[in-house]
């Protein structure tokens, strides 16, 4: 029993972890710059810094090292990430020239060829881009945790010290081959050089979760306050940025010890929030639906810039994206939450109630044959 509550209690943890990583994107989306009187606040830049490698260590921490079948376990992840991939893709392709039609997105029409080229770059696995932006991150987290899960694989029947000796060595020289081609701007297929580069961080996520009674130590109050410390001194300073698709990692020797800051950083906060069971609830569920937001938050403010373009009665910069006000970035960062949480319930609730009436149909159907 008592196990079991562990387990829940890890779980929502490592949620609300999500959800803070998830809310980061959101917000480094809908605000670069913020201007509070004379002073700016750089908090895309700040969350950058972390808001994509804290689900690398997320998917590190939930791994478990048992894989017997390497393939298979390939075929589940594939299959928990192609999924809604594929759906959000194919949706947003049937609802494109609608959103052109409305004003919120510029670009041709497709017709034609390009619903061919489109769902060929959909099946292959490669985002379309435009409200469906940020979904170039599943492509490089199936393949990061796939190469992390081999390099456990292919060395499980090592002695102990081999084994663990080996894979540390593997992490190492996969995530310097990864600082290499994001150095020299290697544009690999599937950005897989972005997956090369958070290999050691789904390592770290692992045995953070292995060490976790010993680690735990660091995390609290006073390492929130550092690590923000740090991190906002790394902005300030001007040393550069982390955007990792641009190829911006500010440079390679610090890249890793900032992200490892910012997860830090990550994980003090999350235990803050978790003394509130109002904020653990609200960011444990935004961290079980962090996909749906990541694939509905653009749309989301381009539905708070067509409403408030009308009401002002100006739609010529309607279709700016990512939003068109800078001002409004409070209302962005809660409708980039909200909206997506919201219609994702309703599909829920709409997908149990048709499979209700479904069963409801066979039940009777069974029961007149009978």
């Amino acid at each position: 029993m008592t196990e079991n509550i562990e387990k829940v209690q890890r779980d929502s943890y490592i949620d609300v972890i999500k959800g803070i990583g998830i809310f980061s994107i959101v917000i480094g989306h809908a605000s670069w710059d913020i201007q509070l009187g004379s002073n700016t606040i750089h908090i895309g830049a700040f969350v950058y810094l972390y808001h994509l490698a804290i689900f690398f260590f997320c998917t590190g921490y939930l791994y478990k090292d048992v894989v017997d079948d390497y393939w298979k376990f390939v075929a589940k992840k594939l299959r928990g990430l192609y999924r809604p991939f594929i759906i959000y893709s194919v949706l947003y392709m049937l609802c494109r020239n609608l959103f052109i039609d409305m004003g919120i997105l510029q670009g041709d029409k497709y017709t034609g060829g390009m619903w061919l080229i489109t769902f060929t770059n959909v099946l292959t696995f490669n985002s379309i881009a435009e409200f469906l932006s940020a979904f170039w991150f599943l492509p490089v987290l199936f393949f990061a945790i796939c190469f992390y899960a081999a390099i456990n694989y292919l060395t499980r029947n090592f002695s102990l010290y081999f084994k663990h000796g080996g894979r540390v060595l593997c992490y190492l020289l996969i995530g310097i081959a990864g600082l290499f081609t994001v150095d020299q701007k290697y544009g690999l297929l599937y950005n897989l050089q972005i997956s090369y580069l958070m290999v050691p961080v789904i390592a770290l996520g692992h045995y953070f979760a292995l060490y976790k009674e010993i680690l735990k130590k660091i995390v609290n109050v006073f390492g929130l306050v550092i690590s923000f410390a740090i991190l906002v001194f790394v902005i300030e300073s001007n040393i550069g940025i982390i955007e990792l698709i641009n190829f911006m990692i500010i440079n390679k020797v610090l890249f890793y010890p900032v992200t490892l800051c910012g997860i830090w950083f990550c994980l003090c906060l999350g235990k803050l929030l978790c003394q509130s069971s109002l904020l653990e609830k609200i960011f444990s569920l935004a961290g079980r639906m962090s996909l749906d937001i990541m694939a509905l938050h653009f749309l989301s403010f381009k539905l708070v810039d067509y409403i408030v373009c009308h009401v002002l009665g100006n739609t010529e910069s309607m279709n700016a994206f990512p939003h068109t006000f800078v001002g409004l970035w409070p209302v962005y960062y809660i409708v980039g939450m909200v909206i997506p949480i919201c219609m994702k319930k309703m599909e829920q609730r709409v997908v149990t109630n048709v499979k209700g009436k479904i069963y409801f149909l066979i039940g009777n159907y069974d029961k007149e044959i009978n």
